[in-house]
């Protein structure tokens, strides 16, 4: 997948274009006496428009690694970089131009002058004003290509994001570049043609006239003998024949000169060809010699050169050479070019003022005609007034007339339709807007907006009749603490939540990943893929989108959730299958903390079936009441001043099911406010029972759930516990945890309040370890504080832990208030918080939570004791 997205259509254009950028950059066209071509802005303008000015400038700078490292190489591919910065500087702030024009302005000012000065070193006359004129005429063909390669070839479909626009060419573009290519190429043509006809015509009258020159001095030279040669009459022969056209040079066999009409080849000296090029030339008995070592740019190297003739003179042992500077040939091809530029750039001129006339005669009449049949349905709707043009082009003024009278019959029928028209659209946007919102209540979550749990269940069904070969992930997820979001924050905030967990789940649906809310705080996804790492891509991508809290009201909320996986064949071929899979793997994710996802096994079916049996089974007992209360005491100076009532669950056939276990399940299912009436019932009866019998008249605690809170029915159930028992209320203790204040303070302090009109007694269970918060114990009437174990735990040896309950005992007991230490376990322990100052103690060093058959007999011991 990496590989797949590195190598895309775009990064494959950008390695083309490169790619072309450095060959051309290295490969420059160059025929006949160096007259040279280069084509490397082309493909420099399109990597400008496609992918920056940047990226142009860079590759641009990069090319300099393969051009000739000469100083007419580098200096003119340096002005090329400065025409790219030019260009791209002028788009650079979104202005609108063609790339042509913008060129242009370039070469008349920037590069006109850095072309002079470039060439002004090795070049004068002609070959000056040809060699700026050649270049100029090469930059303006070469962004004429890159400016129609842009308009018609189909760039965007490389790019993804609608990053560059689709082809949009106007007539009036098509036309100026139709007759900007039909001046240019013909140009080019016409000089190319005339250059190796200016060539052809040279070659013959010279290699004529060398042929004949050679042939008069051999017949010259006939009756020589050796003693000739050594005399100036050799050299006056030659300086007879010489021309200004060609050089002549005798030498012997040795290539030692004996007469030369060349100031380069002295007489006496040794004419040698290794320090030259030889190229062969279409004449066989001629040869093109070019200077070894001579990196500058072709048009000057070809000016040093020469065309070589040789022939053997055998009566004598001499060689005949004649030497024809190629340097004439191109000042003539020089001239020729010149003289036809000024041709070609009148005939352009009359040429773009003639298609520019034209093209606006004929472009206004298709405006016309377009602002006319714009919007031509609405327009006849509303009965506008239409002006129909009337051009000079006879196809036009035809093509005019005909749309007028379709104009006019459509305009009738417009009118004739347009009442029964506007009955069914109102008919048909009510049936629409109706049918619109059957279909969304049926298949889609009021709340999130999300695909609800018959839509899940008709996709699922769908993909398993379409794609039965395919595999398919149910990804289930339950959000952790969700209830306790809506048990303290509430149930709107609880819904605000649901819905932020939705828009991020919303952010992973794609063609074959679809997002569903069954209900309350399940999610679920469907993925239909070609293996299990899809599913693990899907994890990774909902870890990342929950990483972050989320921000509701004033609260930072971390979500987690538990997420279990069925796929589709293994654990299951139909809806229901794959749905309770899914539901095992989810809760035992839960079991597992809730923070890894699970795939189901067979392994994990049984304890699913476990929880369903203990769901069913508490359901059962609690419409039975048949829990039981064992009872913890409380020790102040080793005397029983008060318990806490604490429910225990022996089933026939489960045997002893924990707290742990079944009091989430009943928070989940909403049977907790049933066991807290139950609980709260029968300790306030089996205390008034054993105070009617004697037996010390002490409170005993009760544990409420902090969903109890969240009910009008707290004071009357209180009530009604109290009536039920006999019990004063003095006697009662209700156990509350610090987490039902953090929602709704107020509330929950009107409730305190009446409860504690009533005479009951108030106690915060676990303090310390939740929300943590002093204002409640200021403002509420709190009789009592139960530090948790966590921090009684080691508190002899642990220096923090002392200080810190030291002083929470301290602003305890400047409030007045009773403080209770739960879980010692060891004597160390008791005696550190005995000398500390603590109310109360409880733990298992006193006493394990025990029957009330049991705790009668230690009320008995200690009632003993005190006589």
């Amino acid at each position: 997948m990496f590989i797949h997205k590195l190598w895309n259509s775009e990064v494959l254009l950008f390695i083309l274009l490169l790619g072309l950028i450095l060959l051309s950059s290295s490969l420059n066209l160059t025929f006949i006496y160096g007259i040279s071509f280069a084509f490397t802005s082309i493909f420099l303008f399109l990597m400008l428009r496609l992918f920056g000015m940047r990226h142009a400038i860079i590759t641009g700078l990069l090319a300099f690694l393969f051009i000739p490292h000469h100083y007419s190489y580098v200096a003119l591919h340096a002005l090329l970089v400065v025409e790219i910065i030019f260009v791209g500087a002028f788009f650079h702030n979104g202005r609108r131009a063609k790339m042509f024009f913008v060129d242009t302005l370039f070469w008349l000012t920037i590069g006109l002058i850095g072309l002079l000065l470039i060439n002004l070193s090795y070049l004068t006359g002609s070959a000056l004003y040809f060699q700026i004129c050649k270049t100029v005429v090469n930059g303006l063909f070469n962004v004429l290509i890159a400016d129609m390669l842009l308009a018609y070839v189909p760039f965007y479909k490389f790019f993804k994001n609608n990053k560059v626009n689709r082809n949009n060419v106007s007539i009036h573009q098509f036309i100026t570049h139709i007759t900007f290519i039909s001046i240019i190429i013909p140009f080019f043509f016409s000089v190319m043609t005339n250059v190796w006809n200016t060539k052809d015509s040279l070659d013959q009258d010279n290699i004529f006239a060398v042929k004949n020159n050679v042939t008069l001095l051999k017949r010259d030279m006939s009756n020589w003998k050796k003693d000739d040669l050594q005399t100036s009459k050799l050299a006056d022969m030659i300086s007879h024949y010489q021309s200004h056209d060609f050089d002549i040079i005798i030498s012997d066999s040795n290539n030692l000169v004996y007469a030369s009409t060349s100031t380069n080849v002295p007489s006496q000296t040794v004419f040698e060809l290794k320090n030259n090029d030889i190229i062969p030339s279409n004449d066989k008995d001629f040869m093109v010699i070019l200077p070894k070592g001579d990196n500058s740019y072709p048009i000057h190297k070809w000016s040093k050169g020469y065309y070589l003739y040789i022939e053997e003179f055998e009566p004598l042992s001499l060689k005949i050479i004649v030497q024809l500077p190629i340097s004439q040939y191109q000042n003539k091809i020089y001239s020729i070019f010149l003289e036809q530029l000024g041709y070609s750039f009148i005939f352009a001129i009359f040429i773009i003022i003639f298609v520019q006339t034209v093209s606006r005669i004929f472009m206004n009449n298709i405006r016309q005609l377009t602002m006319a049949t714009t919007h031509l349905p609405q327009k006849l709707v509303q009965n506008e007034i239409i002006e129909w043009p009337q051009g000079h082009v006879s196809e036009l003024r035809l093509l005019s007339k005909n749309l007028k009278e379709m104009a006019e019959k459509l305009k009738q029928s417009f009118r004739e339709s347009n009442e029964i028209n506007s009955k069914l659209k109102e008919q048909t946007e009510q049936l629409i807007e109706s049918e619109f919102r059957l279909n969304h209540l049926a298949f889609y979550d009021v709340l999130t907006g999300l695909p609800n749990r018959r839509h899940f269940q008709d996709y699922v069904k769908s993909l398993i009749y379409t794609h039965p070969s395919s595999t398919i992930a149910v990804i289930f997820i339950d959000i952790n603490q969700f209830k306790q979001v809506n048990d303290t924050l509430g149930h709107v905030t609880g819904d605000l939540l649901l819905q932020l967990v939705a828009e991020k789940l919303r952010t992973l649906n794609e063609e074959n990943r679809k997002i569903f809310r069954l209900g309350g705080d399940e999610f679920v996804i469907v993925l239909r893929m070609k293996d299990r790492e899809e599913v693990q891509g899907t994890l990774e991508q909902m870890d990342q989108a929950f990483s972050s809290p989320f921000t509701i009201q004033g609260h930072l909320l971390y979500v987690t959730a538990s997420v279990g996986i069925s796929m589709y064949p293994e654990d299951g071929e139909d809806v229901d299958s794959l749905v309770k899979c899914a539901d095992i793997a989810m809760y035992h994710s839960k079991e597992k903390g809730g923070t890894v996802a699970h795939f189901f096994n067979e392994s994990m079916r049984n304890k699913y079936d476990d929880r369903l049996l203990i769901e069913n089974s508490l359901r059962l007992v609690v419409d039975k009441g048949d829990f039981e209360l064992y009872y913890q005491p409380k020790y102040r100076f080793d005397k029983i001043t008060s318990m806490e009532a604490l429910i225990r669950w022996i089933d026939p056939e489960l045997g002893f099911v924990s707290p742990a276990s079944f009091i989430p399940i009943a928070e989940e299912i909403g049977l907790i406010l049933q066991i807290d009436r139950w609980s709260l019932i029968q300790a306030c009866k089996q205390n008034k029972e054993w105070q009617d019998r004697g037996y010390p008249k002490i409170p005993v605690s009760v544990n409420i759930s902090a969903k109890q809170f969240q009910q009008d029915s707290l004071v009357s159930m209180v009530k009604e516990a109290l009536t039920v028992s006999g019990l004063a209320p003095e006697y009662i203790k209700l156990e509350i945890t610090e987490s039902v204040f953090i929602k709704n303070l107020d509330y929950v302090a009107s409730i305190i309040k009446q409860l504690k009109d009533i005479g009951v007694l108030i106690s915060i269970d676990d303090f310390g370890k939740g929300y943590s918060s002093l204002y409640p114990l200021l403002q509420l009437p709190i009789d009592e504080i139960k530090i948790d174990r966590q921090f009684i735990s080691d508190i002899h040896q642990n220096m923090k832990k002392s200080r810190l309950v030291q002083s929470i005992l301290s602003m305890a007991k400047g409030l007045q208030l009773n403080v209770v230490a739960e879980g010692i376990e060891t004597k160390d322990e008791r005696n550190t918080l005995m000398s500390m100052g603590c109310d109360e103690l409880q733990g298992y060093l006193f006493s394990r939570p025990i029957t009330a058959e049991e705790i009668e007999s230690l009320l008995l011991n200690d009632h003993a004791k005190m006589k």
